[in-house]
């Protein structure tokens, strides 16, 4: 199993080497969506296979072939792990460049594949004080506190109106066309935001939105994202945050639509390529 650390320096590796992968085509199917992705670089050519359909679990089903360009063999690598991992390991990469507090609470809304991962990667990449976790799948939450008791941490549902002051890092992980947070956070808290992948759906508030420093995983995200559209202010990549641009604002928000660069870099991580 490749680590979560493993997993973002290879995404960083990627990002700073540079590769080509178009944005990713969306065809309609019957109660969801078909998306194609593929992704290239010198060693490694990749296409990843998605169907989204809300109304089914799971929701998210993913294939992923890839082939060695140096020796032409070819992979059919697990998509729904890789995806999961790849994904949480994003986030990491992007708090451990950008969070203002290098430790405290981790608060995760929506218990489903995502918020089990990014407890997994977040605990692995920062000493965690606790897990905070709210979902409406009574039994998903009940299973990720344990999952969190099991590693050490202490954890506890969320059901408070207010984010607590010790939390440091925070993450929605929700497919829900409207906010799950407040208004308010509490300050130098990093908040990523991995569920919404639409321009109609929207996890963070707009007043959270305005204040907050915004960053997002490529470009494509200005596009797809219910949270950057008509934002009215500048939204670093995080490209560019690897290079040393930085936003304006507090809280920190990252949002991440999902991108075959990222796909990419974990197929070489998977493959032993770095």
């Amino acid at each position: 199993m490749v680590s979560y650390l493993a997993l973002a320096e290879a995404i960083r590796g990627v990002l700073l080497r540079g590769a080509e992968a178009p944005r990713r085509q969306v065809l309609p199917i019957p109660g969801g969506q078909f998306l194609v992705m593929p992704a290239a670089d010198l060693e490694v050519a990749l296409c990843k296979l998605v169907t989204v359909e809300l109304g089914k679990n799971p929701s998210v089903q993913a294939e992923v072939w890839a082939k060695r360009l140096d020796t032409g063999e070819v992979f059919h690598l697990p998509g729904e792990e890789l995806t999961k991992r790849r994904t949480a390991a994003l986030s990491l990469l992007a708090a451990r460049e950008l969070a203002p507090r290098r430790e405290g609470a981790l608060l995760l809304v929506g218990p489903g594949a995502q918020g089990e991962a990014h407890l997994e990667a977040f605990a692995e990449g920062f000493p965690l004080t606790r897990v905070l976790v709210r979902g409406r799948g009574r039994e998903r939450v009940r299973a990720l506190l344990e999952k969190a008791r099991g590693m050490g941490l202490a954890a506890e549902e969320w059901v408070e109106d207010e984010v607590p002051e010790d939390v440091a890092f925070l993450v929605t992980a929700t497919p829900s066309p409207t906010p799950v947070l407040p208004e308010r956070v509490p300050e130098g808290v990093f908040l990523a935001a991995v569920g919404s992948f639409r321009p109609e759906m929207q996890e963070v508030p707009e007043g959270l939105v305005q204040r907050a420093a915004v960053y997002c995983d490529t470009e494509d995200a200005l596009a797809e994202a219910g949270e950057l559209q008509g934002l009215g202010k500048p939204v670093v990549t995080l490209k560019e945050a690897l290079l040393g641009r930085r936003a304006e604002g507090d809280p920190v928000l990252f949002k991440s639509v999902g991108h075959a660069l990222f796909d990419l870099a974990a197929a070489r991580a998977y493959l032993g390529l770095g």
